[in-house]
């Protein structure tokens, strides 16, 4: 078992030099989301849905680093996430408006790749489970959901790939769960209480269950 004072001073030494994905320019301003992601495209070439500190509530900026962070996570147990990096916003971006009145400030935020053509869902229960290999994916979804405290639960199906589902948009995940951050005295609170996800089981792979 991991101890608290294990982690102490990881970050001490963080910097915002990060360049690796730079935000080439924007393609579609934000909708009308909560934490306002919009659409743009990087110097990877791929489009991405980018959220910055500027298109998030006031006081839910904590919200950013638990995307990232539960990606990762995901990553790492095999879940089926979407492909997230942080990404930076160059002075010559930096003005442009995602929504009438919130300018960018230039800086780092967070981008998910984006699916070319995607059908997404909110909380309406997992679907297409005998769809490509959901049946193994839908594992690494229940799997993230308890270990990072779900909440606001969302699904992507790609239709380019019959259907396969992926978990994305976390920012509400950790404890307590749908409030967008945590504190240390909620991750130890809440270290052993399940979050279940409220979803029927059957027809789940057993190889995956057993796996994760």
């Amino acid at each position: 078992m991991v101890q608290l004072t294990e982690w102490s001073g990881l970050v001490r030494a963080r910097t915002d030099d990060f360049d690796d994905l730079l935000l080439v320019a924007p393609v579609a301003g934000a909708g009308g989301s909560w934490s306002g992601p919009f659409r743009a495209t990087a110097s990877d070439g791929y489009d991405y849905f980018v959220k910055s500190l500027d298109t998030t509530p006031s006081g839910e900026g904590a919200s950013l680093a638990v995307k990232f962070v539960v990606a990762d996570v995901g990553r790492l147990i095999g879940a089926p996430v979407c492909y997230t990096s942080l990404i930076k916003i160059p002075q010559a971006i930096a003005g442009w408006e995602p929504r009438p009145g919130t300018p960018l400030k230039a800086g780092l935020a967070h981008a998910s790749r984006a699916l070319e053509r995607a059908d997404e869902h909110g909380r309406p229960r997992l679907a297409a489970r005998a769809r490509d290999d959901n049946r193994h994916r839908h594992v690494g979804v229940y799997a993230l959901y308890d270990w990072c405290c779900g909440a606001d639960a969302q699904w992507l199906y790609d239709l380019d790939n019959d259907r396969t589902l992926y978990s994305h948009d976390h920012g509400l995940y950790f404890p307590p769960a749908g409030k967008g951050g945590w504190t240390i005295l909620d991750l130890v609170a809440f270290a052993d209480t399940p979050s279940v996800l409220p979803d029927p089981c059957d027809g789940l792979s057993p190889t995956a269950i057993k796996l994760v």
